[in-house]
């Protein structure tokens, strides 16, 4: 940041009715936000510890048979309510070996242009073609109704991602899917809720959700994944293709379906995740709150949009993503201008994230040349304005919250002043 720019300007109360307390951190001013006053995700506290320590002490860290492993299994299934599930290595193992079970019944899989690689290369993988749709602007999750009038004969599977902790139900893209015999798999790696009663008090319909246990997620805890489904086959497939040795009932067989994708769950990773299942809706209702507090405090200032309704209670809200319509801040249109947004706010000590920037075939060698970014209108204009509010999860409160929102206000209110310098503050490193 340039601290040789003694950058001032009024201090009577703004438009927004707000005083403003520039010169703004960026230009050498004090954050709004103090060092140290926020706590990253996963939070480790000395039951995390005790329980990798539990691993140590049983001198098997690898057995997908670990008590550790088929504990964690059963307790999310019993919070869950509906699900059976297993673990396995990653949310993208689980995205993979789901695929790999429902392949036979088409070539392609549909799915969202605002996605994840991790979510969408193992349908290469798998043998499939991906069938990208755009999303819709106000859910940031797949349209259902352009979804919905890509089926045909060809589908083998649609593929459902709900980012940012949002909950996609798409009823009606569901009931098409049924109709025509295409399996559902639900992407829940960072909405975690998502496995929960949440559609009317009825479960999602889906014949498999997957779940990330990774660090950044929920479940905090390193490297794991789950498979959730009803159908018993498919959780016969888990076992039979993502464990290549070491098998449930504790053989030292290779198995005779092995694809040898060798897919185990990390054993200390199952641990953490075990220890935060009970706390789980403690961790949900706290999100959720900060989330209310945050956007009640910002939810006035011009030019910013939620990415879905953040008082929406059934929400995993694994950050607090939202957008901004330049025209409205008085900026060009472009990414240029969320960049700049997200320096200044970042200068004054809120942690704000840009993580997508591109639709996801861009990122995919394979199928990149077959997809044009204009043919997905709603995808591009996300992807050029949003960002997040990352560390909304406890021990964070609404007093952080508050803090978070007294950045904002002071950033908006400098606005008109700092406009013209945008080239100066997206260039600094």
């Amino acid at each position: 940041m340039n601290k040789n720019v003694d950058f001032r300007v009024d201090t009577r109360a703004g438009s927004l009715g707000h005083k403003c307390v520039l010169p703004l951190a960026f230009f050498g001013g004090n954050p709004v936000v103090p060092k140290g006053s926020v706590t990253p995700w996963p939070a480790p506290k000395k039951k995390h510890l005790d329980a990798l320590g539990t691993v140590v002490g049983s001198g098997k860290y690898h057995r997908v048979n670990h008590p550790v492993v088929s504990g964690v299994e059963q307790s999310l299934g019993k919070w869950t309510g509906n699900w059976t599930v297993r673990a396995v290595g990653s949310g993208t193992a689980a995205v993979h070996v789901a695929l790999d079970y429902f392949k036979t019944r088409g070539s392609r899989v549909i799915t969202g242009a605002l996605n994840w690689p991790g979510a969408v290369g193992p349908i290469s993988i798998s043998g499939l073609q991906p069938e990208f749709v755009d999303v819709n602007l106000n859910l940031a999750g797949l349209d259902q109704h352009a979804a919905a009038g890509r089926l045909g004969n060809s589908e083998a599977a649609v593929l459902i991602t709900h980012l940012f902790g949002n909950n996609i139900l798409v009823p009606e893209l569901r009931k098409a899917a049924r109709s025509q015999g295409v399996a559902i798999i639900d992407d829940i790696c960072q909405s975690i809720a998502a496995s929960k009663n949440i559609a009317d008090g009825e479960y999602l319909d889906s014949d498999a959700l997957a779940l990330s246990g990774n660090g950044a997620k929920h479940l905090g805890a390193g490297e794991l994944g789950f498979v959730l489904s009803n159908d018993t086959d498919l959780i016969d497939h888990v076992d039979n293709v993502s464990l290549t040795s070491s098998s449930r009932n504790g053989a030292r067989v290779f198995s005779p379906n092995s694809q040898g994708y060798n897919y185990r769950p990390n054993v200390f990773s199952a641990a953490v995740a075990a220890s935060r299942i009970d706390g789980l809706d403690k961790q949900l209702d706290k999100r959720r709150t900060n989330a209310i507090v945050l956007w009640h405090l910002i939810g006035d200032l011009p030019g910013l949009l939620p990415l879905f309704n953040p008082y929406d209670r059934h929400q995993s809200l694994l950050n607090f993503p939202v957008r901004i319509d330049p025209e409205a801040l008085g900026l060009p249109p472009g990414p240029q201008s969320r960049d700049f947004m997200v320096k200044l706010l970042h200068a004054e000590g809120v942690p704000v994230r840009v993580w997508l920037t591109k639709p996801v075939f861009e990122f995919l060698p394979e199928v990149r040349s077959k997809w044009n970014s204009a043919d997905f209108p709603n995808t591009v204009k996300l992807l050029d304005t949003m960002f997040y509010v990352s560390e909304i999860a406890p021990p964070n409160n609404p007093d952080v919250m508050k803090l978070f929102a007294d950045a904002f206000h002071k950033v908006w209110e400098a606005l008109p002043f700092v406009a013209g310098r945008m080239s100066e503050v997206t260039a600094e490193a």
